[in-house]
């Protein structure tokens, strides 16, 4: 028989980032972008735990303060290691699986999760993941906590370590893994906060979600960006996965 799962989500987020430093602790309407990302994800039917993974510089320490006082879990590990943050994440919580999250989406969609999680669920996989027809703002991964472990009886490369599904998705001959299509192209669609562009964006996105007390779908979303093209513009130019590809060609 098997054991009951635990699927734990884990948020990786920083101050550091080198696009747009602090950029999880802006403020829109008075609350930090992390906020927002945070009340989403706890809306999904699948998690049974949120935990922020960040890194012990001193930095970090304002965005600590405020994710403990929403009542989420934190582990503080090593700045530039980010795989090793989720090995222990996965010890320590004895999660079963593991959602990957970045803090730099603050619009994620619940149910978008939910559905990757039982896609991943149903078809037995290692390793799971959205196809680049969804949005650039709705990313999340799911890969399990046996799978994150045996990542150290290779050798990985830094960018291993920073990107933590990276040798995964590297290596199909030596796991299973498949992603979830999305029945709209959506790629043109991005609300991920990576430099001031994006941020303007996600600030206007926000300011119109706020107007209403109810959950702001990613339907919506998309519905206000085709209506507000002025929006839509300020950041459609951007590269999707730069910082992978900042990462991938420093190793060349």
């Amino acid at each position: 028989m098997q054991s009951k799962r635990n699927i734990v989500a884990v948020i990786q987020a920083r101050m550091g980032s080198s696009r747009l430093p602090n950029k999880v602790m802006k403020k829109v309407d008075g609350k930090p972008l992390i906020g927002y990302l945070i009340e989403r994800l706890s809306l999904s039917k699948r998690i049974d735990e949120i935990v922020l993974a960040t890194s012990t510089n001193h930095e970090n320490d304002i965005l600590v303060e405020y994710v403990e006082s929403l009542g989420i879990n934190v582990f503080r590990g090593s700045e530039n290691d980010v795989l090793s943050r989720f090995q222990y994440v996965v010890k320590q919580y004895n999660a079963t699986d593991i959602v990957r999250i970045t803090g730099d989406s603050p619009l994620l969609d619940p149910e978008i999760c939910d559905n990757l999680i039982e896609y991943y669920l149903d078809n037995k996989v290692q390793y799971a993941f959205l196809s680049e027809r969804f949005c650039e703002g709705v990313d999340c991964e799911v890969v399990s906590a046996n799978t994150l472990l045996k990542l150290n009886d290779y050798t990985l490369k830094s960018s291993h370590h920073e990107h933590v599904t990276l040798y995964i998705y590297q290596h199909p001959e030596l796991f299973n893994f498949s992603f979830l299509e999305n029945s709209n192209d959506d790629a043109k669609y991005r609300f991920t906060v990576d430099n001031q562009e994006d941020l303007f964006v996600v600030t206007q996105l926000i300011k119109e979600l706020n107007k209403s007390n109810c959950f702001y779908s990613t339907e919506k979303i998309k519905l206000f960006l085709d209506e507000n093209p002025e929006v839509f513009i300020v950041n459609s130019h951007i590269i999707r996965n730069e910082g992978l590809a900042i990462s991938l060609n420093s190793e060349k």
